[in-house]
């Protein structure tokens, strides 16, 4: 319970960042947020919508492996931070909304704030501990 309560004030403060600091962005059905191999380079808060995130199965076709929706967050995360390769490909699912950030944007915040730091870290302890 204690590690659910960390997660809902990190997510608060990350979804509190993309709307102060992010740009409105609309996804079309199909559009490609990331994709898998290539550098990861945005995270946002979706206001409507909503995205799969998907994985190769061993067919060679795609597979969901998590859907996200208007009230989350969406990214590769911690991937682009950095710039990282996307492991997963993000598609729109439906027609989105999403208040977005640079990745390289969001780390020089965590590295500028501690607080910001401190709620990245609760939020990836809490997604990790889900998989």
């Amino acid at each position: 319970m204690k590690q659910q309560n960390h997660y809902n004030q990190a997510l608060a403060y990350l979804r509190d960042y993309c709307l102060r600091h992010g740009r409105a962005m609309h996804f079309s059905h199909g559009d490609i947020f990331e994709a898998v191999g290539a550098a990861a380079s945005r995270f946002g808060y979706i206001e409507n919508g909503s995205f799969h995130y998907l994985v190769r199965n061993y067919e060679g076709g795609e597979s969901t492996v998590e859907t996200v929706a208007a009230g989350d967050l969406v990214g590769c995360y911690p991937y682009c931070l950095d710039g990282d390769a996307a492991p997963v490909t993000i598609r729109a699912d439906k027609p989105c909304t999403v208040r977005l950030v640079s990745g390289q944007q969001l780390n020089q915040h965590f590295l500028q704030s501690k607080k910001a730091a401190q709620m990245a870290l609760q939020f990836l302890n809490y997604r990790f501990a889900q998989l």
